[in-house]
């Protein structure tokens, strides 16, 4: 437990499977109120609320549904409805009173999921507003640079995982709609700029081409797309990058964007670094959901915090 009532996280994890152990498809209010029903929270417990107001044994179940529903032992048919799986069921026949995401890590799923949040916080791009990845102190000591430096690893942690939970979800959605996604992407980065023009292709007959973004009234500087929404295991090959370049030479095209979920295999972005008429740039999943939070596609900002020091100035003209 911790110092509030609220059982933590990882202690409702198990309550979420029982309550869900009949295979039925529930919403999640009904899920949080069967979870504290069954735990016996009282009126004082199911009180406590979290900055945002939100009671803080329904955000915890939130994120218990959530873990559980990315190490597979969950799913969601429909937004907001939840439903086990047979390994959730495995799991619930354990009958447990605590189950960590250290624990999870037996689910490939899961361990998948945790590897990609740590290869993007170690990602060594530049971060917003001067954020830096120095290590948080773990003397405890509260001193201004300290929690700067906690704040920011946390900042990142929490983006990391939003990154990986996106890039998932544009796997899961129609190639329609992922290409769309990628097409808005590139148009919120301000390559149609002031006069230009969007289209969607992706169609039979599309000549290999998704989308295409004309930068200028007259159409005569633009960019052609293809957007490949692919699963981690499979990776862009030679032989699509060359249909590509082979589209963007059709077009007589000079700029060309190849984008994906996955990743590109080490011949494809060779073949892509020797295409002699067009030049192409290559943006696999990692790459194009950090561009998603950058360009704020997808996605909009949860919260903002401010931290104020004392201003120096103020009290200088007190020696004058």
């Amino acid at each position: 437990m911790t110092s509030e009532k609220t059982p933590t996280t990882d202690e409702f994890r198990p309550d979420v499977l029982r309550v869900l152990a009949d295979g039925q498809v529930r919403p999640f209010r009904d899920v949080h109120r069967l979870v504290a029903d069954l735990r016996g929270l009282d009126a004082e417990t199911r009180a406590e609320t979290i900055a945002s107001g939100q009671p803080r044994y329904v955000n915890r179940i939130g994120w218990a549904c959530s873990g559980l529903r990315y190490a597979g032992l969950l799913e969601r048919p429909q937004r907001g409805y939840y439903r086990i799986t047979e390994d959730g069921q495995s799991v619930n026949r354990r009958n447990l009173s605590i189950y960590s995401e250290e624990d999870m890590l037996e689910w490939p799923k899961w361990a998948n999921y945790q590897a990609e949040i740590a290869e993007r916080r170690q990602t060594t791009s530049p971060e917003p507003s001067g954020m830096h990845s120095a290590a948080v102190p773990s003397s405890g000591a509260t001193s201004e640079a300290s929690i700067e430096e906690l704040m920011a690893s946390s900042q990142r942690s929490y983006n990391a995982q939003t990154e990986t939970i996106l890039r998932q979800r544009l796997q899961e959605s129609s190639p329609e709609f992922f290409e769309k996604a990628v097409i808005e992407l590139l148009w919120a980065m301000g390559y149609g700029g002031a006069h230009g023009e969007k289209q969607h292709m992706g169609q039979s007959g599309d000549g290999g081409i998704d989308g295409i973004i004309r930068q200028d009234a007259l159409g005569l500087s633009s960019i052609y797309i293809q957007a490949k929404r692919y699963a981690n295991t499979n990776r862009v090959g030679d032989v699509e990058m060359r249909n590509f370049i082979g589209s963007l030479m059709a077009q007589g095209a000079k700029q060309g964007v190849f984008i994906t979920t996955s990743t590109f295999l080490p011949k494809a972005v060779e073949t892509a670094e020797q295409a002699r008429h067009s030049t192409i740039i290559l943006i696999d999943g990692l790459k194009l959901t950090r561009l998603m939070l950058d360009y704020e596609v997808a996605v909009q900002k949860a919260h903002e915090y401010t931290l104020f020091k004392i201003d120096e100035d103020f009290f200088d003209s007190e020696a004058v």
